[in-house]
């Protein structure tokens, strides 16, 4: 372990570790449950650990030598609400909720007001039925009842109000439906299971939680940690990054790791600086990059390896044809990046033994020998994507304080996957914005091809 790893480790407090992409995070969190169970400041049993994903949460699970909890929120949630027989939700509930209401009683209902029903009429029924989901189920990862939506729509006016409505109303039947049918979702499950905590009608043994990807959590997900840490006067060990926040739309709340010190004041922050990933002049660029962003942290972070020109720009005018030369060229392993799923359909993608195709969303954690990255076109949906949130959103979300936050984010995480180099294959014209940034910035650390 290096310095910062090794105070990590051995903190005893409170504490939040900042670690960039390539700094051991894994590693650290392997080697603090090792020190607590060592030296006897925990058992077992006393310790939690909280992952995103079941595959992280068996990645753990691998590496650890103790019989130490380790599980996802669902399954946490679920686990303090056993003894009182619910029933999670079907994950599709919602949605057809909302295909009931357009149907029965959306268009058809006469006490409908017209403007509502224009709404209901005139818009993209698809877009707007994604966009009452989206709202719904983010309000519900971040506030603990219809309260809070009953205030907006109270205050707002004209078009916004007639958007709400229609949200009130179908957030009003879907929670109808959950309650009539003895189900649960699973905000609805997280925000039962901190109930259930504060009024100790369950106990929690766990005196140390460790939650991994600390950046990705949510409001009601951070009060139920909270009500565990008080059930028991228990310790907070956070871990991640905020440079790789990319799940806003999840519900996810970047302001909990930035401001964590307004609601646990005893933190000490530590940030692992040494990246054992990427190469110093790679890490410096995405480390620039991001920092254009208004409240990201900034970091000096140090690398062990270094080349002159990691970033290889490749022109095209044959998207497919030139993927597929570039590839021939490459030695080792490669990843190939996209921003959507059906980027792999539209560069006509291969897979074999040594490339595979993820969005950048589902690399997150991973590593390769060689990234390509591709749709870095100036298109709607290529990256950045240039799809707006809807403005009621807003009234939810936290606006942007520099154009593409989060997509700006989703270019940082594709460029530190990479152990080598990392090859963008771009169109000659009509290219993305950060690649024209890149370009500008970095002229002199930059490879470029033609084909």
């Amino acid at each position: 372990m290096n310095e910062k790893q090794l105070e990590a480790v051995k903190s005893l407090n409170n504490t939040l570790v900042i670690a960039g992409a390539g700094s051991g995070k894994t590693f650290t969190i392997i080697n603090k449950i090792n020190y607590l169970i060592d030296n006897k400041y925990y058992k077992e049993d006393e310790i939690l650990v909280i992952s995103f994903t079941n595959e992280s949460v068996n990645d753990i699970k691998k590496k650890i030598k103790y019989n130490v909890d380790i599980k996802t929120f669902h399954k946490l949630g679920l686990e303090i609400l056993k003894n009182e027989n619910i029933h999670i939700a079907p994950f599709n509930l919602l949605n057809f909720i909302i295909d009931e209401y357009f149907n029965s009683y959306g268009k058809d209902n006469k006490k409908i007001n017209k403007r509502i029903k224009r709404i209901l009429i005139e818009s993209s029924t698809v877009e707007l039925k994604t966009l009452i989901s989206t709202f719904i189920n983010l309000y519900k990862a971040n506030y603990t009842n219809i309260n809070y939506l009953f205030k907006l729509y109270q205050k707002s006016h004209f078009i916004n109000k007639d958007y709400l409505r229609i949200i009130l109303e179908i957030y009003h039947i879907y929670q109808t439906e959950l309650e009539s049918a003895g189900y649960i979702d699973f905000n609805d499950m997280i925000i039962d299971a901190t109930k259930n905590i504060k009024e100790n009608k369950a106990k929690i043994k766990y005196k140390i939680i460790i939650i991994d990807e600390f950046q990705d959590t949510s409001l009601i997900r951070f009060n139920l940690i909270d009500a565990i840490l008080k059930q028991n006067n228990g310790i907070l060990f956070a871990v991640g990054d905020d440079y790789q926040s990319i799940y806003r739309f999840s519900g996810c709340n970047l302001d909990i790791f930035l401001s964590l010190k307004n609601y646990i004041p005893d933190l000490k922050i530590i940030n692992l600086d040494c990246n054992y990933r990427n190469n110093q002049t790679l890490i410096n660029i995405a480390n620039n990059f991001i920092m254009k962003n208004k409240k990201q942290i900034k970091k000096n972070t140090i690398c062990y390896k270094d080349e002159s020109k990691p970033i290889k720009i490749y022109f095209y005018k044959n998207k497919s044809v030139a993927l597929k030369r570039l590839i021939d060229t490459i030695d080792g392993n490669i990843t190939i990046l996209g921003r959507n799923n059906n980027d792999k359909k539209v560069f006509n993608i291969q897979e074999n033994e040594r490339i595979k195709y993820l969005t950048i969303h589902s690399s997150k954690g991973l590593e390769d020998d060689n990234i390509i990255l591709i749709n870095l076109e100036n298109k709607v949906t290529s990256l950045p994507t240039k799809i707006r949130n809807h403005k009621i959103l807003d009234l939810i979300i936290e606006k942007d304080k520099y154009p593409f936050e989060e997509e700006r984010r989703l270019f940082y995480v594709a460029l530190t996957r990479t152990k080598n180099s990392i090859y963008l294959l771009i169109p000659y014209s009509n290219y993305s914005t950060f690649v024209k940034e890149i370009i500008k910035d970095y002229k002199k650390y930059l490879e470029i091809h033609k084909y």
